[in-house]
């Protein structure tokens, strides 16, 4: 059995653990590595959807999985009860509703160990609610996959907020910096770009924001002193 590039990262951040609880899961087939490689001992497969539970079945049969591995339909973290899972992953989904997943069921993320998060869309807002909730980003990687980059966040509640961070944070983490991700040089490139084209935008408006175009050249500046650091 082999997983995508994507999937794989988010395996590799995954500590040995003794319940796994995949939400929205890809035909349970990140659980079922886990249970094959000895990673986690038991694993829980959910989805708010029966189309993926259907899928989830047929790699549970197919890996002889039925006796360590649970499917259940529900939302977000609904399926699985307070302290059940000490890993929990949350991948596949955009940044604003993990971000609401989390919130929505805050007591059962806090008891987690650890929480995988890999989110499709808007990071900034993940990272922004990360941070005023009281979770630590313990571990950062990016994966590629069909010429797509993707953020992987290990994550764990603390309590303790976070008040004061620069705007370029919110797109390269700090933890991708410190340890020179070998892919972050592209990822920051892809996003100078972004911001170029956001620049010019605003200087092509009939009443350009000052401001805006201010704090946007501030970004574009960080952005491209961090890439010159790596």
């Amino acid at each position: 059995m082999q997983l995508k590039e994507r999937l794989k990262v988010i395996y590799d951040m995954i500590p040995p653990c003794n319940i796994l609880s995949d939400i929205g899961t890809d035909h349970a087939l990140l659980p079922a590595y886990a249970l094959i490689n000895g990673k986690c001992k038991k694993a829980i497969a959910s989805d708010v959807k029966k189309g993926p539970l259907k899928s989830a079945e047929n790699t549970v049969r197919q890996f002889n999985l039925e006796e360590k591995m649970d499917l259940r339909l529900g939302d977000g973290l609904e399926p699985i009860s307070e302290e059940e899972a000490d890993t929990i992953v949350i991948a596949g989904m955009g940044g604003q509703l993990i971000s609401e997943i989390l919130q929505k069921s805050i007591n059962k993320a806090k008891k987690a160990n650890s929480i995988i998060i890999q989110p499709m869309t808007r990071q900034k807002v993940l990272r922004v609610y990360l941070w005023q909730h009281g979770f630590e980003i313990l571990d950062e990687a990016l994966a590629k996959e069909e010429d797509k980059l993707y953020q992987v966040l290990k994550v764990r509640y603390t309590g303790m907020v976070r008040k004061d961070w620069k705007p370029v944070n919110e797109i390269v983490g700090e933890k991708l910096a410190e340890k020179k991700d070998p892919l972050l040089p592209e990822w920051i490139e892809r996003e100078i770009k972004k911001q170029e084209k956001i620049v010019a935008g605003i200087k092509a408006a009939k009443n350009p924001d000052a401001q805006l175009l201010k704090s946007v050249q501030n970004l574009l500046k960080d952005l491209k002193d961090l890439l010159d650091t790596l």
